[in-house]
């Protein structure tokens, strides 16, 4: 008996040793987080190049700050990625240091949750950044924009900000980085920032345009919808014709149906995972490490969802111009009862092992 109980003793040690082991060399074991209601992925087909089209190539990740093995397994993919299909520029989606953000520009946690994470051959593009709630925490999200002034390759010049990548001499993109905590939190300071998105939409000639931040305007993940977010941004992306809007703050990677020309895509598992839901709305959704791929061409938006073993999960394409303008209507996106019946189905859990315990207390 004392032989059988030393040998069980040492496999346990091996197994939680191994484990930590595999961890800590930037593996983990997947299936942590998952859809609970799937759906089978639709067909999608990935346009072939076409020769003599200039592209611009870029990658989307939110909610990465950690500096763990998934940030890590997350990166090697977008590296490989980038390696295989091109890379221009990363954008971040919020969230950028955890748990609290950086507390200063020269805080270790900038060498240990970004500058040792993307250190790799492929990845030697600038990351332009947006704010997340964690990286407001203590009044810490100046010392991101701090830390763009000491390594070129983060970019956050303020809390929100614009800029334009030229795809050729005709077309270009114009990219505006919100700074969603103000807005969600009614801050007074979201008033202006309001007002500057507004002109910034207003005044571009641009062929595409794009804005990202952290909170997302719909989601059926865990955080839900953003109310404030429906309120006052979404107006302004429908009337001046933004074509994409990509947002974290869910662990997850979500599409849906646009609304009125505007595409809502959501990649928040740079480092975390969480589950999810399809809604009313959803073309794809997925969990666990993974990030958005994008290319981009005067006529052609294309996105591939990447998961955590560097596989193309979904991938989907819009034209210029050719995108249908389904109205906006707040019944059409209400939740179901999925998550209703999940909550019910965990209670009715919780009370069955409660009884059991009860019950053999009192044997």
């Amino acid at each position: 008996m004392k032989r059988r109980k030393h040998i069980i003793t040492v496999l346990l040690g091996l197994g939680i040793t191994g484990t930590i082991g595999i961890y800590l060399n930037g593996f983990y074991p997947f299936g942590k987080s998952k859809v609970k209601n799937p759906r089978p992925v639709p067909a999608f087909e990935i346009p072939a190049k076409q020769p003599g089209t200039p592209y611009v190539y870029f990658i989307a990740i939110g909610d990465q700050g950690t500096g763990d093995a998934r940030q890590k397994l997350v990166a090697r993919l977008m590296s490989a990625k980038a390696a295989r299909d091109s890379l221009h520029f990363v954008i971040t989606l919020g969230d950028n240091i955890y748990p609290d953000g950086a507390f200063s520009a020269d805080d270790p946690q900038w060498r240990e949750k970004f500058e040792h994470i993307y250190n790799l051959p492929f990845l030697n593009v600038p990351f332009y950044a947006s704010l997340g709630n964690h990286d407001h925490h203590k009044n810490n999200a100046i010392h991101a924009i701090e830390y763009s002034k000491v390594n070129p390759k983060w970019v956050l010049p303020d809390f929100y900000y614009a800029f334009t990548k030229s795809i050729d001499s005709e077309h270009d993109i114009l990219f505006i980085a919100l700074d969603t905590e103000p807005i969600v939190e009614k801050q007074k300071s979201a008033d202006e920032q309001i007002a500057w998105l507004e002109e910034q939409l207003k005044s571009s000639g641009a062929t595409w345009k794009i804005v990202f931040g952290h909170h997302p305007v719909f989601s059926f993940g865990k955080h839900g919808h953003e109310k404030e977010m429906i309120k006052r941004v979404r107006p302004l992306l429908e009337k001046y014709r933004v074509d994409a809007y990509f947002a974290g703050h869910d662990h997850d990677r979500q599409l849906f149906e646009p609304v009125n020309g505007v595409h809502y895509i959501i990649s928040g598992t740079g480092a975390k995972s969480r589950d999810t839901w399809y809604g009313p709305k959803t073309i794809f959704a997925a969990t666990n490490p993974g990030f958005v791929w994008s290319r981009v061409s005067p006529s052609q938006f294309h996105v591939q969802f990447i998961n955590e073993k560097g596989e193309i999960e979904f991938a989907y394409t819009w034209e210029k111009g050719n995108v249908p303008l389904q109205a906006y209507v707040p019944q059409e996106w209400k939740m179901k009862k999925e998550k209703k019946k999940d909550k019910k189905k965990k209670k009715k859990k919780k009370r069955k092992k409660k009884k059991i315990s009860e019950e053999q207390l009192l044997e």
